[in-house]
């Protein structure tokens, strides 16, 4: 056991050697300008988080990754998110009114991506951002992508005078209700309302999510999907870009235009992509009804 201890010190020290915050201070001066002694003085700080540790494992078999589409589907495709963003358009209507004139992107398409990332901002981070980059730089299988993050935090917290050490995100540092991460917010967070960028206000989160997906490729008023048909061999043979779903009543076919793709780079993975399209089909339908 006294070895066992032993080795697991030097584990755990080895690991731990492998973050160095000297480079990093001083790669986050060469790309965003930030002071590298502010850098160090943050990192200087920050702590390893055993929970995140834990939920490295977690985060790469999470369910839209996993799941098959007919079991990861109902978890945002259901009558208690519908009515709930609904209530909650008709509630911040004017908001939206406002987003959509500057931006043009779907309301339907806003809420469901709120309804998804944080159930329409009803759901509160709670973990330290700067742990949880610190932790996933050093334990995850993606510390090269974290530690970019970690970067773009330190210079979140720079450039917009924020807090470092009072930021909570998820386990994975995702931010304020459209959980952006730290370089997205520096690439496409706008502050919409003029009293300084706060991703936890509906405008600068519904103006963020437009502008994310504008610049990602989205087109206003342009289709996401089009149903085609549960043949399978003759979705195979359209020259568009098709993929295949599979629902509990059986599989579908749908054509992807470039919404969808710029949809899927908001998260990165098809089976979001299409949970939220459906649910922003559902939503709309949903709002049509309940204003006639």
């Amino acid at each position: 056991m006294k070895w066992l201890f032993i080795f697991s010190v030097f584990l755990f020290a080895s690991t731990a050697w492998g973050f160095d915050a000297d480079k990093i201070a001083k790669e986050t001066f060469k790309k965003y300008n930030v002071p590298v002694e502010y850098s160090k003085s943050v990192l200087k700080k920050a702590k390893v988080m055993d929970k995140v540790k834990q939920f490295v494992e977690r985060v790469a078999n999470s369910p839209e990754k996993v799941f098959k589409f007919y079991n990861f589907l109902p978890l945002f495709l259901n009558k208690q998110r519908i009515n709930d963003a609904v209530e909650f358009y008709k509630r911040h209507k004017g908001v939206f009114d406002k987003v959509y004139n500057r931006y043009g992107v779907d309301r339907c398409v806003l809420l469901a991506i709120l309804s998804i990332e944080t159930d329409l901002g009803r759901v509160k981070p709670k973990t330290p951002a700067l742990d949880a980059l610190y932790t996933l730089s050093i334990y995850s299988k993606r510390k090269r992508y974290f530690t970019h993050e970690l970067e773009g935090f330190l210079a979140y917290t720079y450039k917009y005078h924020k807090d470092p050490f009072k930021i909570k995100g998820s386990m994975t540092a995702a931010l304020g209700i459209p959980q952006f991460m730290p370089t997205s917010i520096l690439n496409y967070a706008v502050d919409f309302n003029g009293n300084g960028l706060n991703l936890n206000e509906l405008s600068d989160a519904l103006a963020s999510i437009s502008n994310y997906l504008l610049k990602n490729g989205y087109k206003p008023h342009k289709k996401i999907a089009e149903y085609i048909s549960d043949n399978i061999s003759k979705c195979k043979s359209l020259k568009n870009r098709t993929a295949v779903f599979e629902f509990k009543n059986g599989k579908r076919c749908f054509i992807l235009y470039k919404n969808f793709v710029a949809l899927r780079r908001y998260n990165g993975t098809i089976n979001y992509a299409m949970a939220c399209y459906l649910l922003s089909k559902a939503i709309c339908k949903r709002l049509s009804n309940s204003l006639q």
